[in-house]
């Protein structure tokens, strides 16, 4: 075991928190560089352009970042000026650009989580404003109950695959890394097993 250890266990977490320490950085340096862009483009006047890199930054996600959070409070910015202004296409834009990033970032959780209540009524709300003056509907509380629902729909993600993605996730790695010092074709096995679980609990989530 000692042997095992010296040569194995150790530069095997070695390499994993390396690997995640990367990935970590070039998140970091990504959501520096497009937020800066973002606050660029509202200078500018270019909004759209800004709603475009903040919703970059919120999907290169990094828990607890607080450029993330500086992202999301711009579009929650954009987004009431927008309404009030009655620019309401581009309101829900900035609104449906929040909510899907923290859907798209959920593991055991959803980011933000406390968020979405108030994301589905906005949501729910202009587009039953859209809707109404389209003509398309009459009743505004009819069609807003109508979007709660479907909205409400996919609130939770499922625990149990997010636990099996990121699991299967880790497992890639470590079977990687273990085939990369030992080269069994066992190793081989795991990580195609490991990568093929990851990839379905990921579209199962």
């Amino acid at each position: 075991m000692g042997m095992f250890g010296g040569r194995i266990v150790k530069p095997l977490i070695i390499t994993v928190m390396g690997m995640l320490l990367m990935i970590l950085i070039r998140l970091g340096i990504d959501q520096t560089q497009w937020y800066g862009t973002g606050v660029e483009k509202i200078k500018s006047g270019d909004k759209k352009g800004a709603i475009m890199y903040f919703d970059k930054v919120l999907n290169a996600h990094i828990p607890y970042s607080p450029i993330e959070k500086k992202a999301k409070n711009e579009l929650l910015a954009l987004a009431t000026g927008f309404e009030v202004k009655g620019e309401n296409e581009l309101a829900l834009l900035c609104y449906e650009t929040i909510r899907t990033s923290r859907y798209l970032a959920r593991h055991f959780r959803v980011p933000d989580r406390k968020d979405i209540p108030f994301l589905n009524e906005k949501i729910a709300a202009i587009k039953a404003r859209l809707l109404v003056k389209e003509v398309m509907a009459g009743d505004f509380t009819k069609v807003y109950d109508q979007q709660m629902r479907l909205l409400d729909r996919d609130y939770s993600p499922s625990a149990s695959w997010s636990f099996f993605a990121v699991t299967a996730f880790a497992a890639y790695i470590v079977s990687v890394v273990l085939w990369i010092i030992r080269r069994r074709g066992i190793y081989i096995f795991a990580f195609c097993s490991s990568l093929l679980i990851w990839v379905m609990a990921l579209y199962k989530a």
